[in-house]
């Protein structure tokens, strides 16, 4: 069944259970478990757990037309307030959200929780609270209409320790909902109390690649993606995110720098921003929070950088996000939560 992201923001809800993953499958490109002779911890380690819990979010009072359809919500300059409800039933500690604005992530404060800008803001997971997020725009101008994306993550403070367990199995999915936003005035040209993003990559960089029959029956395979063939490669968009040349599913050792490699590939023009995080913070690659690419028919985005482990602490967490830069069906994704650990 094909959950598309304007069915997400409409209803802004999603059933989290491990005994039944497919159920949280929004959006549900979301890569399958890995072939059989490439075992799938991470898959393993949802069936062994039962967390149950529903989880809703959505927008207070969004603007509607005359005949009820949503509109963009208006931005006249300076800081701007988005009223936000969410909702949880069940077994859940806490839900943490990021912003995107444009695909590019976008630092907020809370009113009545945090005066201070941060890419995260954590929540416990009451029954149904109201919260407001506060930010003044990193991108846009006067006649835009951007893109704007709220992405809710699951027991976002949840590391394994590495004794008593190894895999985060049910933890830190993501549940997006996109809206847009009308500029009628410029924001700020400079956000000051913005948080600089965290360093822990070199050598970035950003390329195309044509796609090649080893990619497609080979990368795209192993990362969940099976059935896809390069007559078929453009109806969809799919990933890859590799750590030291292989596909993890839920911790690796950093002794060393490790290479990282993310792609993405599908839909000729679509438009979107990669971000890669560390602690549920963007990470910096040249100077930036994110890297654009726009899909070419045949072609791969590859977007890589080189870990740093001395720039990491003992635990880290770690994935990749591709967010839409344009409100369309295209699919938001955020990879597997992967534990960077030292041993020493």
């Amino acid at each position: 069944m094909r959950v598309k992201p304007i069915l997400a923001a409409l209803l802004g809800a999603a059933l989290l259970s491990a005994s039944a993953c497919t159920s949280y499958d929004i959006p549900d490109e979301t890569p399958a478990a890995a072939p059989d002779d490439a075992a799938n911890p991470f898959q393993e380690a949802q069936d062994d757990t039962s967390l149950m819990a529903m989880l809703s979010h959505e927008a207070v009072n969004p603007p509607l037309s005359d005949n009820g359809e949503r509109e963009p919500f208006p931005y006249d300059g300076g800081e701007f307030r988005l009223d936000y409800h969410f909702s949880v039933t069940g077994d859940l500690d806490s839900v943490g959200f990021l912003l995107f604005l444009d695909g590019k992530p976008q630092p907020y404060r809370t009113d009545g929780q945090s005066s201070d800008y941060a890419y995260c803001h954590t929540f416990d997971a009451a029954e149904d609270q109201e919260v407001s997020f506060l930010f003044e725009p990193v991108s846009g101008k006067a006649g835009d209409t951007l893109n704007l994306t709220i992405v809710s993550i699951t027991n976002p403070d949840f590391q394994p320790d590495m004794e008593s367990t190894s895999s985060y199995g049910w933890y830190h999915n993501a549940l997006p909902v996109s809206m847009e936003m009308s500029f009628s005035a410029d924001p700020p040209s400079a956000a000051a109390a913005a948080p600089g993003p965290a360093e822990a990559l070199s050598s970035c960089s950003v390329r195309e690649e044509k796609a090649t029959a080893q990619y497609v029956e080979e990368d795209l395979a192993q990362a969940g993606w099976p059935d896809i063939t390069m007559d078929t490669l453009d109806d969809g968009v799919y990933y890859t995110l590799t750590l030291g040349g292989d596909t993890i599913f839920d911790n690796l050792t950093v002794d060393e720098p490790v290479p990282v490699r993310f792609t993405l590939c599908g839909t000729p023009g679509a438009r979107y921003d990669i971000s890669f995080f560390l602690n549920h913070q963007p990470v910096a690659m040249n100077g930036e929070t994110s890297s654009a690419v726009t899909l070419s028919k045949g072609g791969v985005a590859v977007v890589e950088g080189v870990i740093d482990p001395s720039l990491l602490g003992k635990l880290s967490t770690f994935y990749c996000v591709a967010v839409p830069a344009e409100n369309t069906n295209t699919p938001f994704y955020k990879t597997n939560s992967i534990l960077l650990f030292q041993e020493a």
